[in-house]
C-alpha cells in the first residue's frame, strides 16, 4: 500500500486543520505568515508534494507504472520496454516512459515527475553517471515500489539481470580459443555496477588461460564515439595493435571497428572484435559481430512481473535478483585467425 504524504499528515504534526493548511499551502492571503512558514518547514521536512490528480483519486490506484531509461539510441532498450509493455498489459496496467538521457538530473526530475503523478511503481535502468542511490530509498520509503534492470544500484532493491562475468568470460574464452593472446578489453563508465562484472570476466578468461591481464582493460564508455576514440588513441600511440578486442558493449565495438577499418586494418585477419548486448546493428555492420545476446524481451517481462508481485502482496516483500541466461552470438568479425 502506497504511503504518501498529504495535507491531513501536515495538519496532524502541527495540530492545525486540513483547511488552514490547504490555504497556507496555496499562499492564501488570510493566514499568518508565522502559520504558513510552520506548514512549509513541515511541508519539506515530511516530504509532502502536492499531487496533480488527487482529487480524481479515490485509493491512490492509477493503475499506471513508470519506466525510466538511460536512452533510446540503442536497441536494447526499446525492446526490454517491449518485454515491460507485453506483461503489463496481461495484468491491466498502462505505462509512461521517460529518457535521463545519461543525466543524473534529468533522471531525478523523471522520478519526480512520476512520483507526483502518482505512478503504483517504477521499473527503470539507471545513468551512466549514477550517484541517485539516496534518492531511490528516499523514494521506496514514502511508498513507490521500485525495480531495476540491467543497470542497477548498489541499495537493497529487486533487479534483474544476466550474470555479466560469466558472459565476458565466454566471450574472451571464444577469442581465445580462435588463436587470440594480445586481447585487449574496452571497458564501460566507471560508475555502472556491470562495467567491473564485465572486466572480471575478462580477466578470469585470461588468467584460466595463463595470459596475464594486468593493463589489458582500457576505458571507452557506452556510444559509438566512445569505442571509436579509445581505438584511435591506441592507433596513435604506436604501441603494438592486439589481436583481439573485447567491447563493453556493440556500440564500443562498433566504434572500435571503424577506427580500426579508417587505419587499414581488417576485421577479424589483424584484430578480432566481439561486444556485448545484441544491438540491432550487430548485423548490419560488416563484418557482422559477435556479440553477447542478452535475453532483451524477458529482461523487461521479469521486471514487471516482480513490480507487479509486489504492488499485489498485502505485506512488504522482500527484495528479489533475477539472473537469466545469455548467449553468444558467433559472426564474421572473430573467426579463427589465419
Amino acid at each position: 500500500m502506497k504511503n504518501h504524504v498529504t495535507i491531513k499528515d501536515i495538519a496532524r504534526e502541527l495540530g492545525i486543520s486540513t483547511s488552514t493548511v490547504s490555504r497556507a499551502l496555496s499562499d492564501a492571503w488570510d493566514v499568518k505568515r508565522e502559520t504558513r512558514d510552520k506548514v512549509l518547514e513541515t511541508a519539506k521536512k515530511l516530504n509532502y508534494r502536492p499531487n496533480p490528480n488527487a482529487r480524481n483519486l479515490q485509493n491512490k490506484h492509477t493503475g499506471i507504472i513508470g519506466i525510466i531509461i538511460p536512452e533510446f539510441v540503442s536497441s536494447f532498450f526499446p525492446n526490454v520496454v517491449l518485454g515491460i509493455q507485453e506483461e503489463l498489459a496481461r495484468e491491466n496496467y498502462r505505462m509512461i516512459i521517460s529518457q535521463s538521457n545519461e543525466n543524473r538530473e534529468q533522471e531525478l526530475e523523471n522520478m519526480r515527475v512520476m512520483e507526483e503523478y502518482l505512478v503504483d511503481g517504477i521499473i527503470m535502468s539507471v545513468t551512466n553517471e549514477g550517484g541517485n542511490e539516496a534518492e531511490y530509498r528516499n523514494l521506496m520509503d514514502r511508498g513507490t515500489p521500485m525495480v531495476f534492470f540491467n543497470r542497477c544500484p548498489s541499495i537493497k532493491v529487486s533487479k534483474v539481470l544476466i550474470n555479466d562475468a560469466d558472459m565476458a568470460e565466454l566471450a574472451v574464452d571464444h577469442l581465445i580459443d580462435t588463436g587470440r593472446r594480445n586481447i585487449l578489453h574496452l571497458g564501460g563508465p566507471v560508475n555502472l555496477s556491470i562495467t567491473p562484472m564485465r572486466a572480471e570476466g575478462f580477466a578470469r578468461a585470461l588468467t584460466k588461460a595463463g595470459l596475464d591481464p594486468e593493463g589489458k582493460v582500457r576505458t571507452a564508455g557506452i556510444f559509438i564515439k566512445d569505442g571509436r576514440e579509445a581505438m584511435q588513441r591506441i592507433i596513435d600511440s604506436g604501441e603494438p595493435l592486439p589481436d583481439a578486442i573485447f567491447a563493453f558493449n556493440d556500440p564500443v565495438a562498433i566504434g572500435a571497428m571503424k577506427a580500426l577499418k579508417a587505419a587499414g586494418k581488417r576485421i577479424p585477419q589483424d584484430v578480432a572484435i566481439v561486444g556485448f548486448s545484441e544491438g540491432s546493428m550487430a548485423t548490419v555492420v560488416e563484418p557482422q559481430l559477435t556479440t553477447v545476446l542478452q535475453p532483451m524481451k524477458e529482461m523487461g517481462r521479469e521486471a514487471a512481473r516482480l513490480l507487479i508481485r509486489q504492488l499485489k502482496a498485502e505485506r512488504h516483500v522482500e527484495p528479489r535478483t533475477v539472473y537469466l541466461d545469455a548467449t553468444l552470438n558467433v559472426r564474421d568479425s572473430s573467426v579463427a585467425a589465419e
